[in-house]
């Protein structure tokens, strides 16, 4: 999904659960980093669930701190948006 399409639906109940599938998957994959004995992505601090509108409001930061100008921007991608902000907000061996 780009930028452009995040921010124009996302009050949408489609967008909402697109980005739910989007954190879902980046849990899943981090879980099995981590049952393998690999170095996992991002490491949430234990007992923090996220919604939801949290995981949107991580994107937003994410795209807000790209250095990227606003047309251009406007085309990115918000999966790897995501998960670079989740790796810069949670990073591991701090928690």
């Amino acid at each position: 999904m780009t930028v452009s399409s995040f921010e124009a639906k996302s009050k949408t109940q489609t967008v909402d659960s697109y980005v739910l599938g989007l954190a879902s998957g980046l849990n899943a994959a981090n879980s099995a980093l981590v049952a393998n004995k690999s170095t996992p992505l991002f490491c949430l601090p234990p007992f923090l669930k996220l919604s939801t509108a949290n995981y949107k409001e991580i994107i937003a930061l994410g795209i807000k701190d790209t250095t990227t100008n606003k047309p251009e921007r406007q085309s990115l991608e918000i999966e790897p948006i995501l998960l670079k902000k989740l790796i810069e907000l949670y990073p591991c061996g701090y928690n």
